[in-house]
Order: structure tokens, then C-alpha cells, then sequence
């Protein structure tokens, strides 16, 4: 049965369940190494989807190859050897950066058991939805039609933490 809110109590359930184990985990890091942390996680998430965007609407993938070598060294070779594994699996290159930034930047969180709390809490952070929200207007005018100039991170982060349109095709 749903709720008023629209949610099946197995669902509620879980919100739950993530809450208290957020809350949980959260006594294993100080407050003001949360926060910062929660902010990294954010711009990390940002960029992304970013590499995203620019993956998936053409943008120059030379300048984005560029970026990830220089932001994420050792990115770019982990793909190329997981596609050599998988050839016949789609290209989800953002799935993959995801991964690479969570065991890369974040081990520390995993070490000392407060990743789920980083996530729960960045999760519901409202420069996420922002940055998603921003995403996801791009992803559906870009669809359409890729911008014939793609903006670079800083200033497509810049824009989606200001609500600021997309830029147009």
C-alpha cells in the first residue's frame, strides 16, 4: 500500500533503515570533516556529470581526455583495460569515473566506516539536487540539439550551483 506521499511502506522502510545507518556511521568522523567532505563528494558528483554531458553529447573527447588525465590520474587507463575486458558492454564512462572517484578520493570514508553516512547526507545536500536538476536540463536540450560550444567545468559547475539556464544549442 502507498502512502500519502506516494511511498510503499517497503520503501519508507528502507529510507529508514539508510537514516539510521547514516546516523550510525556518522559518530565515526567529526562533524567538520563531514562537511567538508560532503562538499568534495559534491564537486566530485559535479564533474561527473560533466564528463557525462560531454561523453554522451559529443563535446571534443581530446580536451576531456585531457581533463581526466590531469584530474584523475590513472582514470583513463582502468577504462581502456576494462573495455579491452568487455567489448561488447556498453560505454558507461561516468559509471566507471563514479567508481574511480569513490575508491580513489573517498577510500578514507570506506576505511573508517562513514562512506554510507557521506553518501546519505551528499544525497540530500541541496547543491546536488541543483547540480542533478542542471544535468538533467542540459541532457534533455542537448538531446535535441548539442550546443555547437560546450562550456567547461568550472563553468558549467558554476551555472548549475546558480540555477542558471543552459546554454543553448
Amino acid at each position: 500500500m502507498k502512502s500519502p506521499r506516494g511511498f510503499t511502506s517497503a520503501e519508507i522502510a528502507l529510507g529508514e533503515a539508510s537514516r539510521r545507518r547514516a546516523e550510525a556511521e556518522a559518530k565515526n568522523v567529526t562533524a567538520d570533516e563531514l562537511a567538508r567532505t560532503i562538499t568534495e563528494f559534491i564537486e566530485w558528483r559535479a564533474f561527473a556529470f560533466w564528463v557525462r554531458l560531454t561523453h554522451e553529447h559529443g563535446a571534443p573527447s581530446a580536451q576531456t581526455e585531457e581533463i581526466l588525465a590531469a584530474r584523475c590520474p590513472g582514470f583513463l587507463e582502468i577504462e581502456a583495460a576494462y573495455r579491452a575486458a568487455h567489448p561488447r558492454e556498453p560505454e558507461f564512462r561516468w559509471l566507471r569515473l563514479v567508481e574511480w572517484i569513490d575508491a580513489s578520493i573517498f577510500s578514507q570514508a570506506e576505511a573508517a566506516r562513514w562512506r554510507h553516512a557521506l553518501g546519505c547526507y551528499a544525497a540530500r545536500d541541496p547543491r546536488l539536487d541543483r547540480i542533478r536538476g542542471y544535468w538533467r536540463q542540459c541532457d534533455d536540450e542537448w538531446t535535441e540539439r548539442s550546443p555547437s560550444l560546450f562550456p567547461a567545468y568550472e563553468d558549467w559547475r558554476q551555472a548549475a550551483l546558480q540555477g542558471i539556464n543552459p546554454p543553448l544549442p
